[in-house]
């Protein structure tokens, strides 16, 4: 349920600030946010760091509210206020962006909306604010740098969080196009 209040309380802020003007500028960050974020449960479906919690929703409905819900309302909040110009001030708002939402994240910890396991903590989170709001703004500017960029990024938290990789995770998707051929009796 709290996930339901949290996601109203993002929707009407949201609309209170008028950040659905931005959605032109931002459509494709979106989308990418939302790919990145999925690729999470992809690669760490076997070694979860962060899962959220209900009574009432299920895990994918959770999963679902924060990808394509939470986390672009928390993106588009961000943007919203960003200087244009300056590159410092830029930073100094990401910044604070990025500890507003562990902040918040925080408070989910602590009221059992979410937990940690396998060495991820708030900190960790709060880095990766700080890449999802500064990718999600470079992207409408480069968005080839922020792909070439988010390659190695990956890599490291694959290998800083012991992702369980196998071929079928590797080579997964690309299953699904590959067809093996029936034996011929």
């Amino acid at each position: 349920m709290r996930h339901i209040i949290l996601s109203t309380f993002l929707v009407c802020l949201n609309f209170r600030q008028e950040t659905w003007r931005l959605l032109p500028k931002f459509l494709q960050a979106l989308l990418y946010i939302a790919f990145i974020n999925s690729s999470y449960y992809y690669f760490f479906k076997r070694r979860i760091l962060w899962e959220f919690q209900s009574h009432i929703l299920n895990l994918k409905g959770l999963r679902i509210i924060h990808i394509f819900f939470i986390t672009p309302l928390l993106f588009l909040l961000c943007m919203k206020n960003l200087p244009q110009e300056n590159v410092k001030l830029q930073m100094i708002h990401i910044i604070k962006w990025a500890f507003k939402c562990a902040f918040c994240e925080f408070l989910g910890l602590k009221t059992k909306m979410i937990f940690f396991k396998n060495g991820w903590s708030i900190f960790w989170s709060w880095l990766i604010y700080i890449f999802l709001f500064t990718f999600g703004y470079i992207y409408t500017k480069r968005p080839l740098l922020i792909w070439k960029l988010s390659a190695p990024t990956l890599l490291f938290f694959l290998y800083k969080f012991k992702a369980p990789l196998y071929r079928i995770t590797i080579l997964g998707p690309l299953f699904f196009f590959i067809r093996k051929k029936q034996p011929t009796l």
